[in-house]
């Protein structure tokens, strides 16, 4: 099985795992262990050894999903250490992070390409109208080109299990008693934006990589469409190029308490 690790390029078999795993004794199992030839192991440390790879360069999830891929079976061990005690005296206690130990850990990262759909345009009676779409999930963006050369940009960025059918729920959110508040809230940008002469651009991306192994993500997941879409908005956000129109619930509700603080001290 041939498989990259922080852009090393390794190929391994079980019997391989087996082989090199022979002279070595098990660590501690703190958090995940793998079963190998009956033992088991910490698998941090087994794949390590096997794939002649230090700690440093992959994390236990890593480890987990490429062990599983050659066929090993791994689990979670649950630390003692990690119960913390109930004070029975009852009442409030403070939070200590100091006495937490770890449970688990998650690195994801995923990559996609945005690819140029078309322009959107209005149709005669002023609806948006879309470029062709498929049918299957991704993906998609709308760029509100300047209206002048001094101007910003904005971007709105989302996903959807059926990018054509999607774009069908932007153009006929036509009535403010529309159910879908985002479908009616871009309905109405698109159509400000494009009757004073602007320019909206669409774009979409089908094909999404995850994690640092380069494997496809199946975007039938909402949650796999989430963490692409969550990941481009908050790149946008940080790059400060463009206005972004995505709302964040967090951000907006800390303006609002920070805009209330300003009015009552102005009072």
């Amino acid at each position: 099985m041939e498989f990259i690790v922080n852009g090393s390029r390794r190929d391994l078999t079980a019997p391989e795992v087996s082989a090199r795993l022979r002279g070595h004794t098990p660590d501690r199992i703190f958090e995940y262990s793998v079963y190998i030839d009956g033992q088991a192991w910490p698998v941090k440390q087994a794949f390590g050894i096997a794939a002649g790879l230090p700690h440093s360069d992959f994390t236990s999830q890593v480890a987990r999903r490429q062990l599983r891929r050659l066929g090993y079976r791994t689990d979670s061990v649950q630390s003692a250490s990690a119960i913390l005690p109930i004070s029975s005296a009852g009442g409030s206690r403070t939070f200590d992070a100091s006495l937490l130990s770890e449970a688990g850990s998650v690195s994801a990262t995923t990559s996609f390409t945005w690819l140029y759909a078309g322009g959107i345009i209005l149709d005669g009676d002023g609806w948006p109208v879309f470029p062709p779409l498929p049918q299957e999930p991704g993906l998609y963006r709308f760029t509100f080109l300047p209206l002048a050369s001094s101007g910003r940009g904005t971007v709105y960025i989302g996903e959807s299990v059926s990018l054509a059918r999607r774009s069908r729920d932007y153009r006929n959110a036509k009535s403010d008693r529309s159910s879908q508040r985002t479908s009616r809230r871009i309905h109405k940008e698109l159509v400000r934006h494009l009757s004073v002469g602007g320019e909206v651009h669409f774009s979409i991306a089908t094909d999404v990589i995850l994690g640092i192994d380069g494997d496809p993500v199946d975007l039938r997941w909402k949650s796999a469409r989430r963490l692409a879409e969550n990941a481009a908005v908050l790149l946008a956000q940080l790059d400060g190029e463009e206005d972004v129109l995505n709302v964040d619930a967090d951000v907006a509700s800390a303006q609002l308490v920070a805009g209330d603080a300003v009015k009552q001290t102005d009072k």
